[in-house]
């Protein structure tokens, strides 16, 4: 499904790790590391021991060079714990450096809960493939900030079936912030291969509790594919803070908590227009905010949604002051500007095929708020095209949807978010949805987000959603003694 993500009509500003996403995953080494050396760690001792390029991890990790690769994946054993008084966190000093294991649920390099676990120096990327990284833990000293829990780059990371869970970062008190709960970088982030970012918190005893991202902070550029980012916390953006380009695909974004913007928070507050926020074959759901936008917020120049799935996400109001901000996916005109016929740069919007609904907003009484508009100016300055997309309800009164690009008002019957085949959890269409048959698929994908052999067109024409039913199976769930509400709020 994959190998068309480049013809998706993405204007992604082409960072390394985005282009590679866009190029179906392509996680080939860098130029630099044709001749490069691998390092086998045959212990899982924590110490600085080794003899030529065999030894312990932090023996390779201290002696390899730009390019190298770093291969646990012989280990025997299943977890490498790091202490204090072993030395903490793995420092990595090599501008681009792979480590490699045996799988995510067969090897951990894990931080006890007392040590940040990967340390990447260098200006290019990390890349660390079938492993898990997890109970990473730092804290910062009065006053300063605390990045990255579990891992702080000061290029980009790049995760290939792997994860990084239940880690935290805490600031250090007033004028502290934590950004990165799982993983910090001053570049870019991409998630790829069925990796995940999980149960990732952030906190700071300062009364203004200034923390972005729970799950991922990047500086630049978020892309994630065929991945999962839960159960992360922060103030801003519980599951990611991106300030560059976005684009999720095949992925879920779920249960991710945060006061603003639960799933993702992904705005540049100087300027938005070179900046691409694409959500394609995905599903945002049951991520919640206490104030605001509990699905996703972005400021982007280009926002593309295609053939995806926003529900379930809930946030405690759907207006702060005079504005509006819908629970679940919510576009705001900050970067965009209208002087005359001759000086404007307005934003874009692009629905194709995708289900806004179950969002809702308010404490008690709860109002459907699937899809929204925030207007900083009083300008019309964030125009949408597109077609065949249900949004069931909407909070703000000043915006209109064109009927030729939205269907309102129509429940798709969704099912509970759950795991229906494939590496990604997702909302299956119950019988007799109205989204059945009823969509487009202009990318074209050839699988829906849970990847073959699940087709993305099975019937007279693709279904509206991330999900596909596959007619002439036993696809269609029918909702009597189904376990989840299939209705709308």
């Amino acid at each position: 499904m994959f190998d068309s993500i480049s013809s998706a009509g993405m204007s992604m500003r082409r960072k390394p790790l985005a282009a590679c996403l866009a190029a179906m995953f392509c996680l080939t080494a860098p130029a630099a590391a044709v001749a490069a050396t691998t390092w086998t760690v045959n212990t899982c001792d924590e110490t600085n021991v080794g003899s030529g390029t065999t030894g312990t991890l932090r023996y390779a990790a201290a002696n390899a060079v730009s390019g190298d690769t770093i291969d646990l994946s012989t280990l025997a054993c299943s977890t490498i714990s790091l202490t204090t008084g072993g030395g903490g966190v793995v420092l990595l000093a090599q501008s681009d450096i792979t480590l490699k294991g045996p799988g995510k649920d067969a090897l951990s390099i894990d931080g006890n809960h007392q040590s940040r676990v990967l340390r990447h120096t260098g200006n290019g990327t990390l890349s660390v493939n079938n492993l898990t990284v997890s109970h990473g833990y730092f804290q910062a000293s009065s006053g300063q900030s605390a990045y990255g829990g579990c891992i702080l780059s000061n290029g980009s990371v790049s995760l290939s079936t792997a994860r990084v869970r239940s880690c935290s970062a805490i600031a250090g008190g007033l004028g502290g912030r934590a950004k990165g709960g799982g993983i910090f970088a001053t570049n870019d982030v991409a998630l790829f291969k069925y990796s995940e970012v999980s149960d990732n918190i952030l906190s700071t005893a300062d009364t203004f509790d200034f923390t972005y991202g729970g799950g991922v902070f990047a500086q630049r550029d978020l892309a994630v594919g065929s991945s999962t980012i839960s159960g992360n916390h922060a103030h801003f953006g519980g599951g990611a803070r991106v300030f560059g380009s976005t684009i999720i695909t095949a992925s879920t974004i779920s249960g991710n908590t945060a006061v603003r913007a639960g799933g993702v928070y992904a705005r540049n507050l100087s300027t938005s227009k070179d900046n691409t926020f694409a959500l394609v074959n995905s599903t945002i759901s049951g991520n919640s905010a206490n104030a605001d936008i509990g699905g996703a917020w972005t400021n982007a120049g280009v926002v593309d949604i295609k053939n995806s799935t926003v529900a379930f996400n809930t946030a405690g109001a759907a207006k702060s002051g005079s504005r509006y901000y819908a629970a679940g996916f919510n576009v705001d005109d900050i970067g965009a500007y209208y002087t005359d016929i001759n000086h404007y740069e307005f934003k874009v919007v692009t629905l194709q095929s995708s289900v806004f609904s179950n969002n809702v907003a308010g404490i008690g009484t709860a109002v459907a708020d699937d899809v929204g508009i925030t207007r900083f100016s009083n300008l019309n300055l964030v125009p949408v095209n597109g077609e065949k997309n249900l949004v069931f309800g909407n909070a703000d009164p000043w915006l209109t949807l064109p009927a030729s690009t939205v269907t309102l008002g129509v429940c798709p019957r969704l099912g509970p978010l759950r795991n229906n085949g494939g590496p990604t959890k997702t909302h299956a269409l119950l019988a007799g949805s109205p989204a059945i048959d009823q969509g487009n698929n202009t990318v074209p994908f050839t699988s829906d987000q849970r990847g073959p052999p699940f087709a993305r067109v099975s019937g007279a024409a693709a279904d509206i959603g991330a999900y596909e039913v596959q007619q002439g199976g036993n696809d269609v769930v029918f909702s009597d003694g189904f376990d989840g509400p299939p209705t709308c709020p």
